[in-house]
């Protein structure tokens, strides 16, 4: 079979386990960011200088393991520009500020200040981002780092489909309480929420245009469909319902249906814990989204309460990855292939296999997906 027959054959198994529809076999995709250098015995610091490490390192580790579908995130680039962007933070960069090969680090802290608010307000988001990012990142190396983006992003996405793997998502849309809290620092935000919860929100109404329009601007124009809808720190078990409610449900929603009406799948990339929430999927649209834990959201309540709606992907725990056996890993996906059948499941490590997943794990998730994942 060539590449691009089975790169299709990989594709309409993917959409059919999104749609819910009966899959010959479970679906697998990986996520190892850190990971897949690793593995191929690549130095961190390599990893984060080289814009082309990103894409070499991940389909390396892939051919390697085999048995992958696709990847979650179409990695492609520097990460730590891209995470600056996406966290409004500074960064610790492993080779310069940090260890060659430690894991780049958030260095949290308040550099969003509440005047801007009121900048945003009054100025729009693409002119608070050109004032704040000089902030936390080297604009000449910000300039660069997208700039090669901008330049190879088509190549990069070629050469997964090159090699038989689909790219689940190309792109994020995190919704306001997300970039404000990794701007302001959560402390700072979370006393902004109960200090001046007007101002907040209307900052946060200001910037969703902007948040919406460049993620379907980049599925158009790559032609990739999935889209990450990103939350960390406005997980359920960290924000009060009242809270929740007000300044992060509702803008999730509105993200979901823009994303929806544009023809594209929103991936909820739901890291921490929101089992207490998990009945308000049930306020998106049907079969349209698919849930992206990291191993910490009660599965079974998923399946239980919104099952019949939205397929999950996921969700082996970065913990069993690190930590566990590869007995662990095996009995893990059996067990989740028995819960989901051969409906609304795609196998993939819990938000991101870690940096110091063991080798021997990462191998045994590939081989119990395909001993478990034939379901037909």
């Amino acid at each position: 079979m060539s590449n691009e027959a089975l790169y299709q054959e990989r594709f309409n198994r993917i959409q059919k386990a999104i749609n819910l529809e009966p899959v010959d076999r479970v679906p697998v995709v990986f996520m190892g960011v850190a990971f897949a250098p690793r593995y191929i015995g690549m130095s961190i610091a390599d990893f984060c200088a080289d814009p082309e490490a990103t894409v070499k390192a991940n389909l390396a580790t892939m051919d390697k393991l085999g048995g992958f579908d696709g990847i979650n995130l179409a990695g492609a680039g520097r990460i730590t520009p891209l995470l600056t962007a996406m966290w409004l933070s500074r960064l610790g960069v492993p080779g310069r500020d940090l260890p060659p090969d430690s894991l780049w680090q958030v260095r949290e802290a308040e550099v969003m200040t509440v005047d801007d608010y009121d900048f945003i307000i009054n100025n729009g988001w693409q002119a608070f981002l050109g004032s704040y990012m000089p902030r936390v990142i080297d604009m000449a190396e910000f300039g660069e780092a997208m700039g090669w983006l901008m330049a190879n992003m088509g190549s990069c996405l070629s050469a997964y489909r090159e090699h038989g793997y689909v790219s689940v998502c190309v792109t994020a849309a995190s919704p306001p309480y997300e970039c404000f809290c990794g701007g302001r620092s959560m402390q700072k935000f979370i006393f902004d929420l109960h200090r001046i919860p007007d101002k907040v929100q209307a900052a946060m109404d200001k910037i969703m245009p902007d948040i919406i329009g460049p993620a379907i601007g980049t599925a158009s124009a790559t032609g990739i469909k999935g889209i990450w809808v990103g939350g960390w720190r406005a997980a359920s078990a960290l924000l009060s319902p009242k809270l929740w409610d007000r300044f992060a449900w509702p803008y999730y929603v509105k993200i979901v249906n823009a994303l929806v009406e544009a023809g594209l799948t929103p991936v909820l990339h739901w890291d921490q814990d929101w089992t207490r929430d998990l009945a308000r999927l049930r306020e998106l649209p049907a079969k349209k989204c698919v849930l992206n834990p990291d191993g910490m959201t009660n599965m079974r309540k998923f399946k239980e309460l919104v099952g019949d709606r939205m397929a999950m992907m996921g969700d082996v725990p970065a913990s069993m990855f690190a930590a566990g056996t590869p007995d662990d890993i095996y009995k893990y996906v059996r067990d989740l292939v028995r819960l989901f059948g051969s409906t609304g499941l795609i196998l993939c490590p819990g938000c991101d296999a870690p940096i110091n997943t063991k080798p021997e794990n990462m191998e045994a998730f590939v081989a119990a997906a395909r001993e478990y994942g034939k379901v037909a």
